[in-house]
């Protein structure tokens, strides 16, 4: 009796043993069968987590307040409903393009700061500010519904075809007026193209630009302040003559770039 008992016993250890050892070799096979996730998984997860809930109104309206205060306000609206702060920066083709030029520099700044919060383009026209309007192209403006327009408004333009300040202004007012109308919450910069070396009548056109931003209460983002004085030679090094006109260079848009990407982003 005492021997079958045993016999059992031993019996029912071996198949404990194999049912064991089975169990352990398919845990092996099969690591998805682990019911805790490694750490490397973890930290995958906390990182998606962390990225997806970060989001500082304090941080973001810190870096606006150099921003004229409408647009700070319209800024504050959007963060707040999550919603994107559109910029359009609008004028001749003195602001260049992708390759060379405002726009790419200020994509780059915005978006390592703002995120995807703040973003901007660019409008380019090829004439003076008498096409512009003539031919109603401000319609393209308010098409993007821009929440601020930063406009460079075709002054060398305007400048190489003779046009009196008094209709390039008139021509800007026009332009603002309309795209108000339009889009009560938009906000208008001015600014100048670049600077050229040992002319008169120019820098006079722009201080009259400066003048009439100051009169209708517009902000005036004064770029010449970062280029040499426009009665040193070195400023030659900053733009290119074309023909009949002239662009900032790789080493003047830096310039003018970076100036504006203070503005749109304090430290």
């Amino acid at each position: 009796m005492k021997a079958i008992i045993l016999s059992i016993l031993s019996i029912i250890l071996v198949v404990i043993l194999v049912i064991g050892n089975i169990h352990w070799n398919n845990r092996e096979d099969n690591p998805l069968s682990n019911t805790h996730p490694t750490k490397e998984a973890d930290g995958e997860v906390e990182n998606k987590k962390n990225k997806d809930q970060y989001f500082s109104l304090d941080d973001y309206m810190s870096f606006a307040k150099s921003w004229p205060e409408s647009a700070q306000k319209v800024l504050e609206e959007k963060l707040t409903e999550k919603q994107p702060f559109h910029i359009l920066l609008v004028g001749s083709d003195e602001i260049g393009d992708q390759e060379l030029g405002l726009i790419t520099p200020l994509q780059e700044a915005l978006a390592s700061k703002y995120d995807k919060y703040v973003t901007i383009d660019s409008l380019t026209y090829d004439g003076t500010s008498s096409d512009y309007v003539n031919n109603n192209e401000y319609e393209s403006i308010i098409e993007q519904k821009p929440d601020m327009i930063i406009m460079e408004p075709f002054l060398l333009n305007d400048n190489g075809k003779k046009l009196d300040i008094s209709i390039t202004l008139t021509n800007i007012n026009q332009v603002i007026s309309a795209t108000e109308d339009a889009l009560p919450d938009v906000t208008f910069v001015l600014m100048p193209a670049h600077p050229l070396y040992n002319v008169s009548f120019y820098p006079m056109q722009v201080s009259d630009l400066q003048k009439y931003a100051d009169s209708k209460d517009i902000t005036y983002w004064n770029h010449w302040e970062a280029w040499p004085e426009s009665n040193d030679l070195k400023l030659k090094d900053y733009y290119v003559e074309l023909g009949d006109r002239s662009q900032a260079n790789e080493q003047g848009f830096k310039v003018w770039s970076s100036y504006l990407s203070k503005k749109l982003i304090s430290e």
